[in-house]
């Protein structure tokens, strides 16, 4: 998304932005983010002497995929954005390219191991059964066979 910037000649000048926007789904190290409805961005861009400084908000929900269910779930987004362009490592002056921007806040504000619930359950190790929506009869106590024998240290018997 560009932003017509040939209006800010001046160092003070500022420029309001909101919007809507459409934004393609990412991939990032092979994981899925989908963007299925349009981003919400209110921003204000200043001129300096030498750079543009954008600051303001990113709303809206991605679609991402459960780190321990891997069921796909809606993750709202509400960013903060404060970024600066040094305009000498602008292409043209009087337009801006934001999608880079609100790609890189967008990545950087993802959790490591997304959760579509704080007590999600997760998958069976056994059968791969999703103990969010039912239980299964699996045996998961592993227990190593070089500590077996503790097992039965504190029996009575």
């Amino acid at each position: 998304m560009y932003i017509d910037l040939s209006d800010l000649n001046e160092v003070g000048g500022r420029k309001e932005v909101v919007t809507d926007v459409n934004f393609a789904d990412l991939s990032f190290r092979d994981r899925d983010i989908e963007i299925p409805k349009p981003l919400h961005l209110e921003f204000t861009i200043f001129k300096t002497q030498d750079s543009f400084v954008i600051r303001g908000k990113v709303t809206g929900s991605i679609v991402l995929a459960c780190s321990r269910c891997l069921e796909k779930f809606q993750h709202q987004l509400d960013l903060e954005v404060d970024e600066e362009i040094i305009a000498t490592e602008m292409p043209d002056l009087n337009e801006l390219d934001i999608s880079d921007i609100i790609r890189e806040n967008i990545l950087l504000n993802l959790a490591i191991k997304p959760l579509c619930a704080e007590d999600c359950k997760g998958l069976c190790v056994e059968c791969g059964q999703n103990l969010n929506e039912e239980e299964c009869d699996c045996d998961t106590e592993i227990i190593d066979p070089r500590l077996a024998d503790l097992k039965n240290f504190f029996d009575d018997n």
